[in-house]
């Protein structure tokens, strides 16, 4: 952008010369006219001529005056007309230079344009751009005109020092003329002649200077008023165009930098083993990650946009159902700006079954105050639950199996000897009613026998199953065999017995003796649940997540809902004459070897029974 200033008029001077000459010579002209006729009035001795004559020479002087001053105006509204048309040049090179670099964003491209505009104003060929680095110690050349490439590459001058550096420190102009020849010039400059005329400019914007640029010329220049006026407003529109840039440039790395942590931040959430559900003002929900989604069964697509007062039980057909538990605390969070950690809640699936929530619930704030949403972070702990539940229960199984080996012993060497004392009783002569008295105490005793075992077994060690000890058998051929053999033990009439069996059922991590505890308990407690023509099923299928599903399954008379929680305990029965450690000896065995066991049961409705058999 080459742009060179016009050149100064001095028509007003040469002006002022030329009405000085005419006017001496129209004097001069008066005089010599005036003294004649007074020389011929004199001659003739008639005044008339003189009167005459003067008059002529007033009509004469005006219209000599009028000519003259119509030359000065003339000549006046030129200079104004020229001075006008310099002023519209400057003021248009201002513009187009503004709007030149103010259109401009990179900060490389200012730089050349700011250059450019320079060297075209001060008619200089070499020049450079100079520009602060962060701590503005130095300045560095970051544009640069007929200069070789070496000379300039990497060069930094100290601020507060030397020409350019003061001009720096102080933000005002410098005009060098008659600069003495460099005598590395050819080593320097592309033309290989020194600059003559050195103008060093400040580049000055909101009372800071932003660097500075210096045009350089090998013919001398005299530089005017009006030159370095206009010098100091391009550079400064150069200076703010240079903050603007460096604005832009800082707000497109802000930009850059929320937009990366955004995408890292709704990563990580959508990323994250808990579901995140948030709310705006307006209580529509705005966020809803992946896991909320796995949680709750609901898309984000479905639940996005609307209103959480739309979470009421049974609305929409129940199909917001499951998110109805988190419409108090949202409200409760956002409204009151409460803060609720470590809660838990009860959440009923589509699918009907109750699952435990743990959840963190907070309100979200403006940083100028007041909230904009509030937000709730939730897990599914009911496994958790589940396995703190069986845990104490374990721990209790664990007291109450050593209260029951104290008292086993403590029991079991009195029974012998009433048993053996039945032994010797009955060698001797009784009668009839004696004997009845004898075998009653017999069946008592045994009673008692059998309770004795059950709470030896109840509270034996668990097995640790290796590969020596473990079932080698397919489980399908175990769970044959053990039905064949209770059933052959146990004949009931009209018993129904149906087989589900899969195919190459691979082994479990349980010894033969587990096997005929587990099994031989759960098949007494179908039998006696059930009247005669029961219908007994044993299913057995493998799963994909290292266990082996089976399921026994009668149609007997089932387990009361309310007694349902108490099934685990020990001595707990349902059944008249039962011990009530078979459910209990089963479940201390699963827990022994990593399974587990579920029943579901209704009154008059049967029940069944879930093992989940790890595969050894």
């Amino acid at each position: 952008m080459g742009v060179e200033l016009p050149p100064k008029t001095t028509m007003q001077e040469k002006d002022s010369k030329r009405r000085g000459s005419l006017f001496i010579l129209a004097l001069l002209a008066v005089g010599i006219l005036l003294g004649g006729m007074i020389f011929f009035a004199n001659a003739l001795r008639d005044f008339r001529y003189i009167i005459d004559g003067v008059l002529v020479i007033l009509v004469l002087f005006i219209s000599a005056f009028l000519f003259v001053d119509r030359r000065r105006y003339r000549s006046r509204n030129l200079s104004l007309i020229q001075e006008f048309t310099d002023l519209n040049i400057r003021f248009s090179v201002l513009a187009d230079t503004v709007s030149a670099v103010s259109s401009t964003l990179d900060l490389e491209v200012l730089q050349e344009k700011i250059l450019d505009v320079m060297l075209g104003l001060t008619h200089s060929s070499i020049g450079t751009v100079l520009l602060p680095d962060e701590d503005r110690q130095s300045l560095r050349v970051m544009a640069s005109r007929g200069f070789k490439p070496h000379a300039v590459e990497g060069l930094s001058i100290p601020a507060g020092k030397g020409t350019i550096g003061k001009v720096f420190a102080t933000g005002k102009l410098a005009v060098r003329n008659n600069l003495p020849p460099d005598p590395r010039a050819a080593e320097t400059y592309l033309d290989g002649h020194s600059p003559r005329t050195q103008v060093i400019m400040p580049l000055k914007a909101k009372g800071e200077v932003q660097g500075v640029t210096i045009a350089a010329s090998t013919q001398n220049y005299a530089y005017t008023q009006d030159d370095i006026d206009l010098l100091y407003s391009l550079c400064h529109e150069m200076a703010v165009a240079i903050v603007n840039v460096e604005l832009y440039q800082k707000s497109q790395r802000t930009l850059e930098w929320l937009s990366e942590t955004q995408e890292y931040t709704s990563g990580f959430i959508e990323e994250m083993l808990a579901g995140v559900a948030v709310i705006n003002a307006e209580g529509e929900v705005i966020y809803f990650n992946r896991e909320a989604a796995a949680l709750t069964g609901l898309k984000p697509e479905e639940v996005l946009g609307l209103n959480i007062d739309l979470f009421e039980r049974g609305g929409e057909g129940g199909r917001y159902d499951v998110l109805t538990a988190f419409k108090p605390i949202l409200h409760g969070c956002f409204k009151e700006d409460m803060v609720l950690t470590r809660r838990e809640t009860l959440i009923n699936k589509p699918d009907g079954r109750q699952a435990t929530f743990s959840y963190n619930a907070f309100p979200l704030h403006r940083k100028k105050g007041g909230n904009v949403g509030s937000a709730v972070v939730f897990m599914d702990v009911t496994a958790l639950k589940e396995m703190e539940a069986r845990l104490r229960q374990q721990d209790h199984l664990s007291i109450l199996g050593q209260m029951s080996a104290k008292i086993a012993h403590e029991v079991k060497n009195p029974l012998f000897a009433i048993l053996g004392l039945l032994d010797e009783l009955e060698k001797a002569e009784m009668g009839e009613e004696q004997t009845r008295l004898v075998e009653l105490i017999r069946e008592e005793a045994a009673l008692c026998s059998e309770w004795i075992s059950g709470m030896l077994t109840f509270v034996r060690a668990p097995v640790q199953v290796g590969p020596d000890c473990m079932t080698r058998q397919s489980l399908g051929d175990v769970l044959h065999q053990l039905l064949n053999d209770f059933i052959g033990q146990n004949a009931v009439n009209g018993l129904k017995v149906v087989e589900d069996l899969e195919a190459n059922l691979p082994p479990v991590r349980a010894s033969a003796d587990q096997f005929r505890h587990i099994f031989s308990n759960l098949l007494e407690n179908a039998l006696n649940a059930m009247a005669e023509n029961g219908v007994l099923t044993v299913r057995a299928h493998a799963g994909d997540n290292g266990y082996c599903e089976v399921r026994v399954e009668d149609n007997g008379s089932g387990i009361p809902e309310e007694a349902l929680p108490h099934i685990y305990d020990p001595f707990f029965t349902t059944t008249d004459g039962g011990t009530g450690l078979g459910l209990s000896i089963v479940q201390k065995i699963m827990l022994d070897i990593g399974g587990k066991i579920d029943v579901v049961s209704q009154k008059n409705m049967g029940t069944t029974v879930v093992l989940k058999l790890p595969i050894g």
